[in-house]
This record gives C-alpha cells, sequence and structure tokens, in this order.
C-alpha cells in the first residue's frame, strides 16, 4: 500500500503545482545553497535523484553548477520539470528513473543529491538499502553523496514516538505501515508516506550499503531559514556521505549538533 501511496502522491496535480511553486518562488533554502556550494565544484557531473520539478536542480543550476541531470519516479514531477527548463532557457536533462535502477554507468557522476527527505519515501528499509548501493554505483570513488531525513529523536516529536511505540508492542499500528518509524498521513492534497529514522538506522544503512559518513547536521544549526522554507518543509537532517577511495579508507565520521 506505501507504494500504491507515493505512485499517487507524486502524481496528483495538486501536489505537483505545490512543487512547481516552490520551484519558482522557494528555490534553494539557505542551508541547501551553504551546503551544496562548499561540497560540490561547479564543473562536477552533479545527479539529483527525486528531483521533483526541478528545484534543486535549477537552484544549482543557476549558480553556475552546469552539469546537472535531475531524475524521479514521478513521469508528472518530470513532465513539470521538463516545462519549466524550457520556459527558463536552461539545458538540464530530467529522466524519469527509478532511484534502484539508476540507467548511468559505474562511477559516472562527481556528486549526488537526494533532497528533501526523498530517499526516506522508498518504502522499505531493504529498498532505501537498494536506493544507496545503486547511487555509490554511479558515483566516482572520493564522490560526495548529500541527502536529508527527519529525525525520530527530534525532541518536538518525543511524545508521539512513545506513544507510537506502545501501539507498536500492542499491534495496534495502522496495519498499513511496513515498519516502525513508517508515516502515513494526510497532508490536505494525498495520503502521504515516510519513514522517519534514527541517526543510528542511517548510519547502519549507509555503513551497510559501503558509504563513508563524512558529516551531518540539522537544518537549524546550519542556516536559519526564511518562514517560507520553513512553512515548506520541517526541520531536517543533512548527511554528507562519501564514496571510500579505497576499501581501506577510515570510518570514523564526525557529527554535529
Amino acid at each position: 500500500m506505501p507504494n500504491q501511496y507515493i505512485r499517487e502522491y507524486f502524481s496528483n496535480k495538486d501536489v505537483v503545482d505545490h512543487y512547481a511553486r516552490a520551484t519558482a518562488n522557494i528555490g534553494l533554502w539557505v542551508s541547501e545553497e551553504k551546503v551544496f556550494t562548499h561540497v560540490f565544484d561547479k564543473n562536477d557531473r552533479i545527479l539529483e535523484i527525486g528531483c521533483g520539478t526541478g528545484r534543486i536542480s535549477i537552484g544549482l543550476y543557476e549558480l553556475g553548477y552546469d552539469y546537472m541531470i535531475g531524475t524521479d519516479l514521478s513521469r508528472d514531477m518530470i513532465k513539470r520539470a521538463q516545462r519549466i527548463n524550457t520556459v527558463l532557457g536552461y539545458n538540464i536533462p530530467f529522466q524519469v528513473m527509478d532511484a534502484r535502477k539508476l540507467k548511468f554507468d559505474h562511477g559516472f557522476f562527481d556528486g549526488a543529491i537526494f533532497g528533501f527527505n526523498g530517499l526516506m519515501q522508498i518504502p522499505g528499509r531493504e529498498k532505501r538499502r537498494e536506493a544507496l548501493a545503486e547511487i555509490r554505483r554511479v558515483l566516482r570513488p572520493g564522490g560526495l553523496f548529500v541527502f536529508t531525513t527527519h529525525d525520530r529523536y527530534n525532541s518536538q516529536f518525543k511524545r508521539f514516538w512513545k506513544d507510537e511505540e506502545d501501539r507498536w508492542e500492542k499491534h495496534q499500528q495502522n496495519r498499513e505501515l511496513l515498519e516502525f518509524g513508517d508515516r502515513i498521513e494526510h497532508d490536505g492534497m494525498g495520503m502521504l508516506y515516510v519513514h522517519v529514522p534514527t541517526t543510528e538506522e542511517v548510519r547502519e544503512d549507509l555503513k551497510a550499503t559501503g558509504w563513508k559518513i563524512d558529516s551531518d547536521a540539522p537544518r537549524s544549526s546550519i542556516a536559519m531559514e526564511p518562514a517560507q522554507v520553513r512553512e515548506f518543509s520541517d526541520e531536517c537532517r543533512f548527511w554528507i556521505a562519501r564514496n571510500p577511495d579505497d576499501a581501506g579508507e577510515s570510518e570514523e565520521y564526525v557529527t554535529e549538533g
């Protein structure tokens, strides 16, 4: 059922319009611009997975990142991204693609982005790990991957997760949920699925798929976002992971916040 919700939600015209307005009116978050410009060089070949209507790809292209490619599972999102790209006169390829089956050669990209908590909208932990492994495959050795997630330890939702844990222990949870940490709720436009991980869970998934963690930090510690960004997106955590240069590279990582 979560897979059905994902496909229906991101093909919903109201949702596509919502993302397109964010592309036009919000663009890159302050935190995104700080992180991306710190991590990537302008001559890097960068893949954006889960690009939606192109908010991040277009924002980076406007900053001089000429080698962007955007992919998304939703054909409707990609069609809108292509239309916006054409109207602006930009030259960003946007393609329909599954994050677990990327149609690119090994090591083709210098960097990759999975923004707006998109990785956690892949239902099922094993499928998320498949995506992580596939993204690593198309990144060159030493290439960097930036993505965001929610954080189950966010104190704002402590009470909710305690109650949810009790429901799971009593087998009273929503039966459509695949695993603890899943959320399915109506956001005013449709039924939205997202998995809310712990930081330990994300670290385990990255390690299991061969990544090395460079850093992770909550968005609020990186930049104070304007109201329109905070209305568009809740607090999240940025992660920067590296495709190791060799098998003996250190597994140590640095955390912030």
